[in-house]
């Protein structure tokens, strides 16, 4: 009985994961990463789950057996699944550069080990982290509860990645909610290291449903962006003539707008009422998409307006949003504001200030706002 009862957890467990991938993937937006992040690595969940079905369909229950590279590939996975909040708290932060160090435990685990192994270190197979504890002053079983001991650290990366307080594509209780089920997801998958029943695994594959559920909803329904500063207010913040006539063209109300004659009040509509430009990976490919046209229409019709390039489009409403925060709020400092309206570089962002107002922000706003940090 029990082993149909295990049969029909797993089989229930792999369609969860299979629908909530293809969930995400269907509805993910366009430049938006986070989604599809956490839609690739629910897909290494089914894929897991497909031999597990397959062996306990054949009468199989196999216990984990507790070797280095297993309890690396777990690591690999807790790491994986931590990529999604941080694309969600901080887009574009994880690039490559970052993605490599994120990653680095993994490798230095895989490193020692096979150094260890050149140096005759022999590891005794175990089935259950119980099993371990007697020989843990054997280095080859406190080497690998050493690693069972870091699967819960990665989860709290999440606090250390940068945080806006005001501007943010979620909220603090988002976060807390996400690390409080991250841990309760290691801490049934070190149950299921610790004793591996069929009882207990019935328990840990509805766990991992759940959590699989409150993931989908956080992100498809709680996690929604709020809009602190109006349309009106962004346009507002400008400082030139050119958003001035950017602004009045918008509010004028064109019924026949989504002409191609008129794609540029289309392009200008998206910008606003989406507040494009602090998505940090914004490009030329995203707006046609989004516009359904090509890249040479795009940007011929930004040149009838005077506007050399869709960078310098792109730049001139993220420093106009930026002119706008310092403005408003004093408190904020030049990094977040920065951070805020979609630049991931201060460099580049103090160089595209300097191009467009012909000034640094501290000879701008009369003040040095330069080591508000």
């Amino acid at each position: 009985m029990i082993d149909h009862f295990l049969i029909a957890t797993i089989y229930t467990a792999l369609i969860v994961m299979l629908l909530s991938a293809s969930t995400l993937f269907a509805f993910h937006k366009s430049g938006d990463r986070s989604r599809i992040i956490l839609g690739v690595i629910i897909s290494f969940s089914v894929v897991n789950y497909i031999p597990r079905l397959i062996k306990a369909m054949d009468g199989i229950f196999q216990g984990p057996v507790l070797s280095v590279p297993m309890l690396s590939l777990a690591l690999f996975m807790i790491l994986s699944y931590t990529i999604y909040p941080i694309e969600v708290i901080s887009p574009g932060w994880t690039n490559r550069k970052r993605l490599l160090m994120l990653y680095i435990p993994v490798i230095l685990i895989l490193s020692f080990y096979g150094l260890t192994l050149l140096f005759g270190v022999e590891y005794k197979e175990y089935s259950s982290i119980i099993e371990m504890l007697p020989h843990f002053h054997d280095f080859n079983v406190a080497f690998r509860l050493f690693i069972c001991f870091i699967l819960c650290l990665p989860i709290f990366l999440i606090f250390y990645i940068p945080y806006t307080r005001k501007f943010n594509n979620t909220d603090r209780t988002w976060m807390i909610v996400y690390v409080i089920s991250g841990i309760i997801d290691v801490m049934t998958y070190l149950l299921i290291l610790s004793y591996h029943t069929k009882i207990i695994s019935i328990i840990y594959f509805h766990f991992t449903m759940a959590i699989t559920a409150l993931r989908l909803y956080m992100e498809l329904i709680y996690r929604i962006v709020d809009k602190n500063v109006t349309n009106e207010e962004i346009m507002l913040a400008s400082r030139d003539e050119k958003n001035e006539m950017l602004h009045n063209i918008i509010k004028d109300e064109n019924e026949n707008y989504h002409k191609e004659s008129n794609l540029f009040i289309r392009l200008e509509k998206y910008m606003i009422d989406n507040q494009a430009w602090r998505n940090p990976n914004l490009s030329l490919s995203m707006l046609t998409e989004e516009m359904g046209t090509n890249r040479t229409s795009l940007t011929n019709e930004i040149h009838k307006y005077g506007i050399d390039s869709i960078t310098t489009y792109i730049n001139n409403y993220r420093i106009s949003d930026f002119i706008f925060l310092l403005n408003k709020y004093n408190e904020m400092s030049i990094k977040e504001a920065f951070y805020i309206c979609g630049y991931r570089s201060r460099t580049t962002a103090i160089r595209n200030f300097r191009t467009i107002t012909g000034k640094t922000p501290t000879e701008y706003f009369g003040r040095n706002i330069m080591n508000l940090e």
